[in-house]
């Protein structure tokens, strides 16, 4: 595999934007929650294009590390997992035509029951992630005599992580935890490892 300075410098974009973006919720208040969903929905602002800008290029790295294990090491599980976490992705980040219709003026259901609606299905889209995600890690375990320390890494973080998240009361470490993933698939990519290391 030759080195992909395009998908390991999204990756470390990713890695810087990523928290900037989800730290943000954190400075309020669970009660305002609610208030703070419907306000994110009725505008559209620098906020929603770095919520876009994040979905295309976890979308992007996903593919390139798809590529890897399709291409690479035979890999069609582990390539397959990471395709369904970037259409989940991009369901995901498709909510973000909700702010685009009210900004253009379309009409949209309002009230509560609208905003717990859209967060519900946003808590399955994440927790559909979540299990891909964890599949993935299984899955690259599987292959973890033809990797790279590299992705052995990962693939123990990518594991953590999914665990964290599930617990649900320790996802929040993963705004720490996802960066750091992403910095060790630019390694792996600006590397372009292709064969197991020997340590």
């Amino acid at each position: 595999m030759k080195a992909n300075y395009g998908f390991g410098l999204a990756a470390i974009v990713l890695a810087i934007l990523f928290p900037i973006y989800w730290l943000a919720p954190l400075t309020m208040g669970l009660d305002n929650a609610v208030t703070a969903m419907r306000d994110e929905f009725m505008t559209l602002d620098g906020w929603d294009a770095l919520f876009a800008i994040i979905g295309v290029l976890e979308i992007a790295v996903y593919l390139g590390l798809r590529r890897y294990f399709r291409d690479q090491i035979n890999g069609s599980f582990p390539a397959n997992m990471l395709l369904v976490m970037a259409i989940l992705v991009g369901l995901f980040h498709c909510t973000l035509f909700i702010d685009i219709s009210v900004y253009l003026g379309l009409s949209l259901p309002s009230g509560d029951s609208f905003i717990f609606m859209m967060i519900a299905v946003l808590v399955v889209l994440l927790g559909l992630y979540t299990f891909a995600l964890l599949a993935l890690s299984i899955a690259m375990l599987v292959k973890f005599d033809e990797i790279s320390v590299v992705l052995k890494t990962f693939t123990i973080g990518a594991m953590i992580a999914a665990m964290f998240q599930l617990s649900i009361v320790f996802a929040m470490v993963n705004i720490v935890l996802f960066p750091g993933l992403m910095l060790l698939l630019a390694i792996h990519f600006f590397r372009g490892d292709s064969a197991v290391e020997v340590v």
